[in-house]
């Protein structure tokens, strides 16, 4: 099912779609952790676009080790948690 349709039909994608939005709202240091949560959400057919989202704003998780690759936007560059306090 296309992502448009399945917003519009499955209340559940809709509502995860939601809540990755929110994280725009969410302390800077909880962000990944928050993300990690939203994501255990989602039915596997939903993890193209889970990777998607990940690679750019969140970071891709290292295959070795630790930590996080650097994302194609900063979640400092998007997060307004901080400008809205």
């Amino acid at each position: 099912m296309a992502y448009k349709k399945r917003y519009q039909e499955d209340k559940s994608f809709h509502l995860g779609i939601k809540k990755l939005i929110a994280l725009a709202f969410v302390p800077v240091l909880d962000v990944i952790k928050a993300f990690d949560l939203i994501a255990d959400d989602f039915d596997d057919d939903a993890n193209d676009f889970l990777g998607y989202f990940e690679k750019t704003w969140i970071g891709e998780s290292k295959k070795r080790g630790t930590g996080r690759k650097k994302p194609l936007f900063t979640i400092e560059l998007w997060n307004v948690y901080d400008r809205i306090v």
